[in-house]
């Protein structure tokens, strides 16, 4: 492991540097101003270069530079300087995370260091949580901030964050009353509404806070069958949060949201198809027409929709037993519905169209609860982690593949599962000295699955098709251990070695009792970094994190085909391989007037062992694919924005401009995507880059009005977010592009 973070350290050039730079130049400033995560950001230093972040990676409030982990934190203001609008915006100002599009193109899938989700019945690899209950809600409108944690976090958050996990920390209530309300118009239509207000109705006991958000947006892709616009955005979400606090030592923070989508679908345009398909004829006229439509127009055989609807819960009640220990229950309970109709196929045959909507209802609940005890040079958490989530029942009606002389034929299925995890955890930190501190802890989880499906041919004379059920459970425990040791207040390093697992689980329309069920995912993480604030002679403020990692996979939860006729796909393990790469940030502010921060991540991902079956002009062949790179999890990120902070004379109020310029290297959306060193067709795509810009003149002469212009996407790059490979065993591929240059302006007013 030495060696690999060696090897590391020589490809990128950065470690050498940032170590001692950070160490020769280190010195305490004056004060410590302090930002918490959660906090909003209207009295606020900028975060960039305030010395001391409060992150809550640890489930407790903590200085980011205190923290042995690789964090990225986002405020409020960031946010919305970067324009992030959704979870596809988020490695735009997160390097080292990847966001996809999934095979519906609906939905996103978030990538950590190689790990994100396989599709088929396998869980993620990275988890969101809002307000500390997993995958509630990433709406985002009135956010303190997001933190992105990357590697394993398998002792305080347990199953499928293999990769890590990203917290949505939304505003809370406070004493004081304000709020505010911004507007927004822009390209294809745009039309947006964020509002919120809140404050005591009785000072220190009731505090209450309501917040929405509104968008609209006509889509950039035509629809030419149905006349519609694709990839629209129609979004409506409502929150609101109280705090009771009627005696000293105890809170009850309740949240409660509605959220309502209403859209057209997301266009996945035809881009190819595999040569030997018994359609290669029509196909190869529709891949022409589609050609000479471009990316953004298509045709399908039916229409596309998203419709989705959700109502959620979350109420967590603190109580301090005593000066040094106190009590925390986190309770949550979610439903949501999704209905959607997608074309599979992409093309004006009826090959794999969702005829009737896809129905999928889901009902989630999780609990947990912690007693934390803080003894000066002694701090330990210990808990109980509780969650049930039912699929009472998903409806899929659409046509199955062509088979040759029978044409098309329609089908009916179901499918519908329940899950249950409980997992048991503690951690510990003890001081060893005021500069030394060691960190250990342990989780242990069981996951229990059960499913249950059936498909069949809408034919005369063919039977039902079986119902096809599984169920069982899963163990695993999981650990970290670490050591930060404080070289001054400001500059920290660390060490690091955590185990993560990633749940099993069921192929129900498995063939063989070998492929019903499928192993955990687990993953060995090794990484070391240092922390660092400091101000030169010349009053130059300068932050600098860095870490080194090496992660060690074994069962590698990875779709296969097998050699049936058509092909099948099944989740297994099929697969150990290692990730080892690089994190910086770097921070820089000569003055108050102009700052400029540049983040940076490299991965190299590796298979030890990987084969499968992969499609030939002759037929399927067993292939091996140890060459191939990890999906989702490009070589090299960065992102680079300048910012100026300009205050007007005579009260006028502040302007800012700001330059973000995204860069990435190509990407494989395939695990598949190598066979004996050579690629294959489909499976990755080229890197791009992107240039958003933004200017704001905020609180104009104090009267707490903004007004603000911004370009998304100045340049207005084509590229792809995600596709549907399935050249294997359907014989198409479709690619999902981004959006194009988008202008907008908006106007903001607080109180």
């Amino acid at each position: 492991m030495a060696k690999e973070m060696s090897r590391i350290a020589k490809a990128t050039g950065f470690t050498c540097l940032a170590l001692p730079v950070g160490l020769a130049y280190a010195q305490a400033p004056a004060e410590s101003p302090r930002i918490t995560a959660g906090e909003s950001g209207s009295s606020r230093i900028d975060q960039a270069m305030a010395e001391d972040i409060v992150v809550t990676a640890r489930r407790v409030n903590e200085r980011l530079q205190n923290v042995p982990l690789s964090i990225t934190v986002v405020d409020a203001r960031q946010l919305t300087e970067r324009n992030v609008r959704s979870a596809f915006d988020l490695p735009n100002v997160a390097p080292g995370l990847s966001v996809q599009a999934s095979g519906s193109g609906t939905t996103a899938q978030f990538s950590l260091r190689g790990q994100g989700q396989t599709l088929g019945q396998s869980a993620p690899g990275v988890v969101p949580y809002f307000a500390e209950v997993p995958e509630f809600s990433t709406q985002f409108y009135d956010l303190a901030s997001v933190q992105v944690l990357k590697g394993p976090q398998g002792t305080l958050f347990g199953r499928n964050t293999t990769g890590g996990a990203i917290l949505f920390s939304p505003v809370r209530p406070g004493n004081e009353w304000e709020g505010f309300i911004t507007g927004r118009l822009g390209s294809y239509d745009r039309r947006d509404l964020e509002f919120a207000v809140g404050g005591a109705i009785v000072p220190d006991k009731v505090m209450l806070r309501v917040a929405g958000q509104i968008l609209r947006r006509d889509g950039y892709v035509h629809e030419l069958t149905s006349g519609k616009r694709a990839n629209d955005e129609h979004k409506t979400s409502f929150r609101a949060s109280l705090i009771l606090s009627p005696v000293e030592g105890f809170e009850n923070y309740t949240i409660v949201e509605r959220t309502r989508i209403d859209e057209h679908g997301v266009a996945q345009i035809f881009s190819g198809f595999r040569a030997s398909h018994p359609l290669a004829a029509e196909f190869t006229a529709l891949l022409a027409n589609q050609q000479a439509l471009g990316i953004r127009k298509l045709a399908t055989s039916q229409p596309l929709f998203n419709k989705f609807k959700s109502n959620g819960v979350i109420n967590t009640t603190t109580l301090d037993i005593t000066e040094n220990i106190s009590l925390k229950n986190i309770f949550s309970y979610r439903e949501f519905d999704v209905s959607r109709g997608f074309d599979l196929d992409g093309t004006t045959l009826p090959v794999l169209d969702v005829v009737n909507p896809f129905k999928g209802y889901t009902k989630n609940r999780t609990e947990e609860i912690q007693l934390r005890g803080d003894f000066s040079q002694l701090r330990f958490v210990v808990g109980y982690y509780d969650e049930t989530l039912k699929d009472p029942y998903r409806l899929a009606s659409q046509t199955v593949q062509y088979l040759q002389g029978l044409g098309f034929l329609p089908a009916a299925g179901f499918n519908k599962g329940d899950q249950k995890t409980r997992a048991g955890f503690l951690e510990v930190t003890y001081d060893v000295t005021d500069a030394l501190a060691l960190t250990g802890g342990i989780r242990r989880t069981k996951d229990s699955r059960s499913s249950k499906a059936q498909t069949s041919l809408l034919v005369p004379g063919f039977p039902a098709g079986p119902v096809l059920a599984a169920s069982g459970s899963f163990k695993a425990t999981t650990w970290n251990a670490s050591a930060l040791y404080k070289i001054n207040p400001n500059v920290s390093v660390y060490g690091a070695v955590r185990r993560g697992f990633r749940a099993g689980g069921f192929n129900p329309a498995a063939s063989t009792p070998e492929l019903l069920s499928y192993a955990p995912e687990t993953v060995t993480d090794y990484e070391i970094g240092i922390k660092s604030f400091f101000v030169t002679e010349g009053g130059w403020k300068i932050r600098a994190n860095v870490d080194l990692f090496y992660d060690d996979y074994k069962n590698i939860q990875r779709l296969v085909l097998l050699p049936t006729v058509p092909a099948a796909t099944y989740t297994t393990n099929a697969a150990r391989g290692n990730v080892k790469g690089l994190d910086l940030e770097l921070s820089v502010a000569p003055s108050p007037v102009f700052e400029t921060s540049f983040q940076y991540a490299y991965l190299d991902t590796q298979y030890k062992d990987y084969t499968d079956f992969v499609v030939t002009p002759t037929g399927l062949v067993s292939a091996d694919l140890s060459d191939s790179r990890f999906p989702n999890a490009p070589r090299h990120q960065f992102t680079l924005t300048p910012r100026l902070n300009m205050p007007l004379s005579n009260e006028l109020g502040t302007v800012t401009a700001l330059a973000a310029l995204y860069y990435q290297t190509g990407v494989a959306f395939d695990p598949a995507n190598r066979i004996d060193g050579v690629l294959q067709p489909g499976t990755t795509v080229k890197g791009y880059a992107k240039l958003d810009l933004r200017v704001e003149w905020r609180d104009i002469a104090g009267t707490g009005l903004s007004l603000a212009a911004y370009a998304r996407n100045v340049t207005n790059k084509k590229y792809i977010v995600g596709n549907a490979n399935q050249l294997a065993n359907f014989g198409t591929l479709l690619y999902t592009y981004a959006e194009p240059r988008i202008l907008a302006m908006e106007a903001k007013f607080k109180f």
